[in-house]
């Protein structure tokens, strides 16, 4: 069995960790069909405990669902890389009633943005650290979408991923939400392997090379759609 750590705790990507109900663990579940040598588990871990596995050299598995970029590995020499599992998009989300239009991390100088605890956002972060950009922080995206409708925030920043999920599955909360013409980010969420772990790699691209047109993975990808 090989470890598969996610710090995403949010829909669609984890909806439950009892029952094992999300978007990553039907992902891991496809692996699992397709390939004879191995099986994946998957097992939520905050990202600061991630990181300190990540930092110390005592990773011992996967990372589903990430971008070099975040793991400072812009080269990819830190660790291997798979191929996207999906593309994502960071949006900005305002109320309707107070529309905001991201034109930039600067654009956002002197507002209130509704952040999740312990995630980084490119631009966003450094104007933070300099006392430009008041930084709220949530446990999930879910709390910044009531934060929000009270008023509490300008903006936030949601991936796209869990608004449509959450728009799809509350729809009390549809027409409430403007999302700016420009997002903050858009990225491929691919999986993070160890550098001892090439075969590993190998069978996972192999099998993600394939799932391009399998209706099966499409069909999985876009049922939290």
């Amino acid at each position: 069995m090989i470890k598969v750590y996610s710090y995403h705790l949010k829909p669609p990507l984890i909806l439950d960790q009892a029952t094992g109900r999300g978007l990553y663990n039907d992902m891991l579940s496809y692996l699992n069909k397709e390939n004879t040598g191995y099986r994946f588990e998957l097992i939520y871990l905050p990202r600061r405990r991630l990181d300190l596995l990540v930092n110390s050299g005592q990773l011992d598995g996967l990372v589903i669902g990430v971008n070099p970029v975040w793991f400072n590995d812009k080269e990819e020499q830190k660790f291997l890389w798979t191929l996207p599992v999906m593309n994502d998009i960071d949006e900005v989300v305002s109320s309707k009633n107070r529309p905001f239009e991201f034109t930039g991390a600067k654009s956002m100088n002197g507002m209130r943005i509704g952040l999740v605890l312990g995630y980084y956002y490119f631009g966003v972060n450094e104007l933070i650290a300099e006392g430009k950009i008041l930084r709220d922080d949530a446990s999930s995206e879910e709390h910044s979408f009531r934060k929000l409708m009270a008023g509490r925030i300008d903006a936030a920043i949601i991936s796209r991923s869990n608004y449509d999920y959450e728009m799809k599955n509350h729809p009390e909360l549809q027409g409430l939400f403007h999302i700016s013409k420009n997002p903050h980010d858009q990225y491929d969420r691919q999986i993070l392997i160890p550098l001892h772990m090439t075969k590993v790699q190998q069978q996972i691209n192999i099998i993600l090379r394939n799932a391009a047109n399998d209706p099966i993975w499409q069909k999985l990808i876009n049922a939290y759609r």
